[in-house]
């Protein structure tokens, strides 16, 4: 133990002054015996342990704890080394033995400090003193964010590591565990987790569920990493995660055949139509490139096309006496590496003059003859029909009939090109939509064409498809027992989607051996349930009655609701004797206070 001199005072280990000389000497030659007793036996062994985090100034220990039994001290000497942390996180009392904290103690930054004590009669204590652990750090991810790409159709199973949390603390106080706290759309991602030998627990994000970039192209999870304590800290970071692109689907004209009617005089290089085709991947994989297959089609190269744009233009002269129809095969594809192919039908026809304009006539197939159609029809029923004639060219002699509007609810068709048909192509739900514009266009194909047109509005008529619903899944009302017949109880209400008598709704009670339909009535306009008798607590605190209604389609459409009904009992029965006399015999000299009736 070193002993330094400043001015004519010495000091101690510990640091104090020593102001009576007698004292000072007393220790140096006890310096002197420590010294020899270095490498004897330690005698004495105390072990303390306090949590990391306390104020200065908090108790440890007491050395005297280490002493043999029956052995007491009044001075103890201090073995300390340098870089142990004694002397500074620890304040040690030389007379008494108390030890205390000189400060916070972090076991992060020291979790264990010895030293050995010597008393005055050479006994010596080893002191071993352990910070333990408190859950005073959260785990950390490295990143706040992570960014990760990711091809969609990835298959199931595959794993992608991410940083993972470190936490100071140690054991079970360190990081426990990770969640996905949010953004986790349709459980496609899930964790999995694995203990290091270097105690850390890494993460891995695994593939869970289809990924399809064209339904969902990014996903912004937040994971969650967090300790054992009680209560648990928590860290969070944040996963950026893009749905790269595959080629996985091939260009989609707009129409499976493209018609249009030009005249043999059109001037080379004017235009004539543009075909249309998307592709739902993104860059390269979705751009769309038209070309006209020339083994198939055009080998003259009567027209060509736009590879970006798809507009089909006249290349040389036409003529109508040499050939009037001409039929394309115009193919689209995609710019991957690999390319998805397409192809669509252009039917282009040749008119050398055209001086009367189509004429229309449109019947329709309802019973009234009215632009009706039920919502009950199914896919293709018919609307109507539809007639077409070109005094220049007899009947139907290139024309071109088209149909416009009703959101892809109606189709034309046609077997023999002389009469088009008008038929549902998508169920229809007059509760949804109940009238459709529709445009019909028959043109020549004349120079310049001449066209006839009608527009007509579709109305959707109701049938009875959904049945009345009531507002509450149960009605619940409370009222006394004691109430005139006729009085208000509750209101019930259903609605019916359906139009005309198919959406009106009347109210009834279902009759039932367990219900107490009996004593109520319901207004079968209204939904209103009045008392229709006496009520009575006693006999049924809680009856309850089932109402049921119906619309007036037919057959009819209906729906139940339970009424439950709670009585409020009133003083309504006066006490009953059990008899109406009572007769009882006594024998004398019987003591009082005997019962003798009962």
């Amino acid at each position: 133990m070193p002993i330094t001199r400043k001015g004519s005072r010495c000091r101690t280990l510990v640091g104090r002054p020593c102001l009576l000389s007698s004292i000072c000497q007393q220790k140096l030659l006890f310096y002197i015996f420590f010294v020899l007793v270095q490498s004897a036996v330690v005698y004495g062994a105390l072990e303390l342990q306090l949590d990391e985090g306390q104020p200065a100034g908090t108790i440890v220990g007491d050395i005297s704890a280490g002493l043999p039994p029956g052995e007491t001290a009044t001075l103890y000497f201090i073995s300390d080394h340098e870089g142990t942390g004694v002397g500074s996180d620890l304040h040690i009392d030389e007379t008494t033995g108390i030890i205390t904290t000189a400060r916070r103690l972090d076991r992060e930054e020291r979790d264990h400090y010895s030293f050995i004590a010597v008393t005055m009669t050479g006994t010596t204590i080893q002191v071993s003193i352990t910070v333990n652990d408190v859950n005073d750090h959260a785990p950390v991810f490295p990143k706040k964010k992570t960014v990760l790409k990711i091809p969609e159709h990835t298959a199931v199973g595959t794993r992608f590591s991410l940083d993972p949390a470190t936490d100071a603390d140690k054991d079970q106080l360190t990081t426990q565990g990770y969640t996905i706290r949010e953004g986790n759309v349709g459980q496609t991602f899930r964790l999995e987790t694995k203990r290091g030998a270097n105690k850390i627990l890494y993460l891995d994000l695994v593939v869970n569920g289809l990924l399809d970039r064209e339904k969902r192209s990014s996903y912004t999870l937040v994971i969650e990493a967090f300790d054992g304590g009680s209560p648990r800290r928590i860290g969070s970071m944040a996963v950026e995660i893009t749905v790269t692109d595959i080629n996985d689907h091939a260009p989609v004209f707009n129409q499976s055949r493209y018609h249009t009617i030009i005249s043999e005089s059109l001037p080379q290089g004017s235009s004539i139509l543009q075909v249309f085709a998307t592709d739902d991947d993104e860059g390269d994989n979705g751009l769309v490139l038209y070309e006209i297959n020339r083994r198939q089609s055009d080998p003259d190269r009567y027209f060509v096309i736009d590879l970006k744009s798809g507009v089909i233009t006249l290349n040389k002269p036409l003529d109508f006496e040499l050939k009037r129809v001409h039929e394309l095969v115009v193919q689209a594809k995609d710019n991957a590496s690999q390319p998805e192919v397409t192809n669509t039908f252009v039917t282009i026809h040749v008119r050398d003059f055209n001086d009367n304009q189509p004429t229309m006539t449109i019947i329709f197939l309802s019973e009234d003859g009215s632009p009706r159609i039920s919502e009950g029809a199914q896919p293709g029923q018919y609307v109507a029909r539809i007639s077409v004639t070109d005094p220049d060219y007899g009947e139907y002699a290139n024309v071109n009939v088209s149909l416009e509007g009703g959101d892809g609810k109606f189709a034309l068709t046609t077997k023999d090109s002389i009469i088009y048909l008008i038929y549902v192509d998508q169920l229809l739900d007059r509760e949804e939509r109940d009238s459709y514009d529709l445009r019909v266009m028959a043109t020549d194909s004349g120079t310049p064409p001449l066209r006839a047109e009608s527009s007509f509005t579709i109305q959707v008529t109701d049938v009875n498809d959904n049945p009345p619903l009531f507002d509450q899944q149960t009605y619940r009302q409370t009222i006394p027992e004691v109430v005139y017949p006729g009085s208000f109880v509750l209101q019930v209400t259903a609605r019916d989607k359906d139009q005309g008598p198919n959406g009106d709704v009347r109210y009834s009670l279902l009759k039932g051996k367990n219900s107490r339909s009996d004593w109520f009535s319901i207004d079968p306009i209204t939904g209103i349930i009045t008392t229709a008798t006496a009520l009575d607590f006693e006999s049924e605190p809680a009856p309850s009655v089932t109402v049921v209604a119906t619309d007036g389609g037919r057959p009819p459409l209906s729906s139940t609701v339970k009424v439950d009904i709670v009585l409020q009992d009133v003083n309504d029965n006066t006490p009953v004797f059990s008899k109406s006399f009572y007769n009882a015999s006594i024998k004398e000299n019987t003591p009082a206070g005997t019962c003798f009736l009962e």
